[in-house]
């Protein structure tokens, strides 16, 4: 039975051990993570957490309704042992009819819905990481080679980097950019990062020039095999040294020959999804749920 709970009727321990122990497990549905980046959140559980669905909520001017939190690709059900078709339908009809509006992105593992439900493919890419970085790289497109090349005639130097001066650094660079980020999410997403970095699961990088100013960051969570880059940017003086192609080829030549993949996020945007394949990753997609039942009058709040 698919139960709906409110966050404090959540065994939290049960709902993580849940997550880490999903075939399809991510990061972004642990209850840490979820409590930062969806303080709101609630969730679907099936028996005794044998399978969860995060229910990321939120209320406006009396309507309940799901999102899609920032810096969080992939939710939907998280599952313990083989699912079936059914089951990834029934936790979708379980969603409380409450909730009048729904935008959430459901895992590349939640395939499973008719065309009767709404719902789009979106883009990911992901590279694996199993062979050794030289035959990797052989399979970067021409383009990418050039980039990588023409930044490593520079004096660019790859650091640690402090995670509240990246999101600062994404924030200047990048946040001016970004629709609809509030300084809460950013301060969300940082407090993200420092609870990652205390479980050891955060990679964070800066590319410095000969100057030693920073031109750009790359903020990895390493989770289970899978390296997702939760964000990053460049200055204009790091586009123009092609910093991020040096950055990323760094990361491929440090996992390079492990059971690992490379989670890129993917983008909708052309360019950034044409550098994302520049380094040989295929598409992986994933889905966007989208349901509007608001009345016929309130349609235009969505």
């Amino acid at each position: 039975m698919i139960q709906y709970l409110k966050q404090a009727d959540i065994d939290k321990i049960k709902w993580d051990l849940c997550i880490g122990q999903s075939l399809n497990s991510m990061v972004y549905g642990y209850s840490w993570y979820l409590n930062m980046v969806a303080p709101n959140w609630e969730g679907l559980v099936l028996n005794d957490y044998e399978a969860v669905m995060p229910l990321t909520c939120n209320r406006k001017l009396f309507i309940n309704y799901l999102y899609q939190p920032f810096f969080t690709q992939q939710l939907g059900v998280f599952y313990k042992s083989g699912i079936a078709q059914q089951l990834v339908i029934d936790f979708v009809n379980a969603i409380p009819q409450k909730f009048k509006f729904i935008d959430i992105n459901l895992n590349e593992a939640n395939e499973f819905l008719p065309e009767t439900i709404a719902i789009k493919k979106r883009k990911n890419y992901i590279l694996n990481l199993s062979e050794p970085h030289h035959i990797l790289h052989k399979e970067y497109d021409e383009h990418c080679k050039r980039n990588i090349k023409k930044a490593k005639r520079l004096p660019q130097t790859i650091k640690p980097v402090d995670a509240a001066l990246a999101v600062a650094f994404y924030q200047k660079y990048k946040g001016e950019k970004t629709d609809n980020v509030t300084p809460t999410d950013y301060q969300h997403l940082l407090d993200v990062l420092l609870l990652a970095e205390q479980k050891s699961l955060l990679l964070p990088r800066g590319i410095y020039n000969a100057q030693q100013e920073l031109v750009a960051v790359g903020v990895f969570i390493i989770h289970q095999g899978r390296i997702i880059y939760l964000l990053g940017c460049s200055s204009p003086k790091g586009r123009e040294s092609r910093a991020m192609y040096l950055l990323f080829d760094d990361v491929i030549l440090h996992f390079s020959n492990n059971p690992m993949v490379l989670d890129f996020e993917g983008s909708e945007l052309s360019g950034i999804a044409r550098f994302f394949k520049g380094f040989g990753a295929v598409k992986k997609p994933y889905y966007k749920l989208y349901v509007n039942r608001l009345p016929w009058f309130m349609k235009w709040l969505k």
